[in-house]
């Protein structure tokens, strides 16, 4: 297997980028406006009645943990549905692959661009939470940098995938398995701890439980427990990164 090379990972991404200015208004307000309805509906509806969770209001409870779903669902989006465009209907990996730039460079730029996504969505998120007096420590500076892992763990999943199927149908099974399932059950809404068994243990496998808890400490304070959730991020992330790469190469090259 080759390696992917820096220049051909920034090509495809600066492709990915060069499109999506031409239509980031109408692309980023979805995404963008969808966790403030959950910020609204929940946190001063719900969080009305419920009062506060482990010592903080509610709304300041599942805020972090809507910054870290803004950003999967970012980079999940754009390494399923967006990615199979690219490679079953438009066919532009095809034309990629016909110059220097080989499928490993593809899959490592699509990292790059779903990472990148992630950090405009989830950034401009972040800034409207801290005006709103939702974040309440300077740790909240290291949130962009994680936000962009975060874009490249949930891009690897999707992209992983997306090289395993020959459907666009196929993922509806992908995100009402898979996606929904994380985002009900990672401690977003509620402390994901006072389930019974096996629940809570079922979530700590999961990738979006490690990334609501590190942006949760990000945003009010870490402990020194936050490194765990990041050494698990990192190690499932590049752990994983390779397999859509291989897979990938095998149908762009057959």
């Amino acid at each position: 297997m080759h390696i992917p090379s820096p220049r051909g990972a920034f090509r495809v991404w600066q492709r990915d980028l060069t499109i999506f200015r031409k239509f980031w208004k109408p692309a980023l307000f979805p995404n963008f406006i969808e966790p403030f309805f959950y910020l609204a509906a929940l946190g001063l509806g719900l969080g009305a009645f419920i009062g506060d969770i482990n010592g903080q209001d509610y709304i300041l409870f599942i805020a972090p943990g809507l910054l870290a779903s803004n950003a999967m669902f970012a980079a999940s989006f754009e390494a399923t549905f967006n990615t199979f465009v690219k490679l079953k209907i438009d066919r532009v990996y095809d034309a990629i692959v016909s110059t220097p730039v080989n499928a490993e460079d593809i899959v490592a730029g699509e990292y790059l661009w779903a990472g990148t996504r992630s950090v405009l969505y989830g950034t401009s998120f972040l800034i409207v939470l801290t005006a709103l007096g939702l974040i309440s420590s300077w740790w909240a500076l290291l949130l962009p940098p994680f936000i962009f892992l975060m874009g490249l763990m949930f891009s690897v999943m999707g992209m992983l995938f997306t090289s395993l199927i020959q459907s666009i149908d196929f993922y509806a099974y992908y995100f009402t398995l898979i996606v929904t399932p994380m985002f009900l059950f990672s401690g977003i809404f509620f402390p994901i701890e006072d389930f019974p068994a096996p629940v809570p243990q079922l979530a700590w496998f999961t990738p979006l439980y490690h990334a609501v808890n590190v942006c949760r400490e990000l945003a009010t304070g870490p402990s020194p427990a936050v490194l765990i959730d990041v050494l698990w991020v990192v190690m499932f992330t590049f752990g994983l990164a390779l397999v859509p790469v291989q897979i990938m190469r095998k149908r762009l090259i057959s």
